[in-house]
């Protein structure tokens, strides 16, 4: 697969206890950057509220992965331009190519 930019999700590292037996609380970190391929279906900055304006954006991602991606969020990179964070809206696995397809 021609990749050209990279996705890192949100995982949650769990918590646990300290040497005193104090509970740890949970943190999240963004994982390693993944290879993938990154297509954009919609882009604009028209959004605009009281302080600046936003980018309304919406990307097609393929990964190569043999296991199910479960994950929430994710952090676009494309080329050396940072896309942003998104929610995932949709995860289908591709089994016949070994991909899964990510809506974000």
């Amino acid at each position: 697969m021609r990749t050209n930019g990279t996705l890192q999700y949100l995982k949650v590292v769990p918590g646990g206890e300290n040497e005193y037996g104090e509970p740890i609380e949970a943190t999240t970190e963004w994982s390693d950057p993944i290879e993938c391929s990154i297509k954009t279906n919609s882009d604009n900055r028209k959004g605009k509220y009281e302080d600046g304006e936003f980018r309304m954006a919406s990307f097609t991602v393929l990964i190569e992965s043999d296991e199910e991606a479960q994950f929430e969020r994710v952090k676009l990179t494309r080329h050396s331009e940072e896309l942003g964070e998104f929610r995932v809206m949709s995860r289908e696995p591709l089994t016949t190519v070994g991909r899964i397809q990510i809506l974000v």
